[in-house]
């Protein structure tokens, strides 16, 4: 279609699709506050009033989009199926061809799951329950994907869907569901959960261990291990789960086996953080000498000492990039992080260690509470909001584990 608007369309179209890709990276980076965050997505939001002006238009663009099988594009594609003001079976037409696309690779089907959870829940809600009871475990896995974004209950249906997730311990619908079984809290399922940890799939295992310590086994935590003390793909998420529960000696101990294992050094820091206690300070700040080593380190500190870096003028000069970096993933988490300058953290520790209490955990410079954690979720930065959710739901054996990634109610 060639109109005189096609061009600011597209821009349009383009623009949704790079900013909700921006707002899929800051959502784990240091330094974005909530109010920044809630400023991006109504720049998203203002860019689909727009092309709700020329819904037509908006869609050819769309779909020739969706071509290139990229998140952001089946993100914006997706939001405009669901609102188009046409006829249903018009609209269902819409709806299935961004639904079939969106099945090409995980990251168009990210973008449908986001688009999805972006919708008045309502809307989102209406269209997955009908997949809740469908016997094709895609429609099973796209609704409980749905259910987890939107923090939805879906009832009975999860107890059936678990079931059949079994059924096919291949297909992604099985972690899905006892993913969200965890995150919910639903302690009905706890047999589930805990059959699951000791199943032959280290996923399936990771998940049913992961969701059973959310609903109180906190003694199963020591079934991380593998997960921990190894090179694995939910060794952070098994990280920042263990090392909130398990005692102090055995927490010691994985520390030491990361922090003098080739390779793990990064995620011992990691796990200092998570565990909460002082005493490792010192050692911190040691590394906070190894220019690899030094921003995730200054992190961990302020993550255990709720001192700014930047704000309390303890950050140094940046060093000279390294155009070549040996882990690329590594130096993009970082990069928004400061550089600590070791002889003020040094100094500014040895002022202030006399005022916290060695025999507790702490994070964000208090001891942990639900209403410090509370406050935390409402104004901190992306990785301290997701680690005090995290903490809460430890915390507070009843309360669902908060989505701290979830778009702004007040967006909706």
């Amino acid at each position: 279609m060639n109109t005189p608007y096609r061009d600011i369309v597209d821009q349009h179209v383009i623009d949704v699709g790079l900013l909700w890709e921006l707002r899929s990276v800051v959502i784990d980076q240091p330094h974005y506050s909530p109010v920044a965050l809630t400023k991006l997505e109504q720049r998203i939001n203002r860019h689909l009033d727009a092309l709700s002006l020329q819904p037509e238009l908006a869609w050819d663009i769309a779909v020739e989009a969706l071509a290139t099988e990229e998140s952001g594009e089946t993100f914006t594609a997706a939001l405009l199926a669901f609102t188009a003001r046409e006829n249903s079976g018009k609209n269902n037409e819409k709806i299935t061809q961004v639904v079939k696309a969106a099945r090409a690779n995980g990251k168009t089907f990210k973008g449908l799951v986001s688009a999805l959870g972006w919708l008045p829940e309502a809307i989102g809600l209406t269209w997955i329950q009908p997949r809740l009871s469908s016997h094709d475990p895609d429609d099973n896995h796209l609704a409980i994907a749905v259910c987890r974004i939107l923090s939805h209950d879906p009832g009975e249906p999860l107890a059936h869907l678990l079931e059949r997730g079994t059924q096919h311990p291949q297909h992604p619908l099985l972690i899905h569901c006892l993913r969200l079984t965890g995150e919910l809290k639903r302690a009905d399922l706890r047999a589930d959960c805990q059959k699951a940890a000791t199943a032959e799939n280290p996923d399936i295992r990771f998940w049913g261990i992961w969701s059973s310590i959310l609903l109180g086994e906190h003694d199963d935590a020591q079934a991380l291990a593998p997960y921990v003390l190894q090179t694995h793909p939910w060794q952070q998420k098994a990280i920042q789960l263990a090392f909130r529960i398990i005692p102090d000696n055995v927490a010691d101990a994985w520390i030491n086996h990361l922090l003098h294992h080739p390779g793990q050094t990064r995620q011992g820091i990691k796990a200092i953080a998570a565990n909460g206690r002082l005493h490792a300070i010192p050692r911190l700040i040691t590394l906070m000498q190894n220019d690899t080593l030094a921003r995730v380190a200054g992190e961990a500190f302020s993550l255990l000492t709720g001192i700014d870096l930047k704000q309390q003028q303890l950050a140094g000069p940046c060093p000279p990039p390294d155009e070549d970096p040996d882990d690329i993933d590594s130096a993009l988490e970082d990069a928004e992080l400061p550089w600590p300058d070791v002889e003020k953290v040094a100094a500014r520790w040895q002022q202030q260690s006399a005022d916290f209490d060695t025999g507790q955990r702490y994070f964000m410079g208090q001891p942990i509470t639900a209403a410090h954690l509370h406050d935390i979720i409402a104004t901190g930065y992306p990785r301290q909001r997701h680690a005090a959710a995290l903490e809460l739901a430890l915390l507070e054996p009843s309360s669902p584990l908060i989505n701290t990634r979830a778009i702004a109610k007040e967006q909706q």
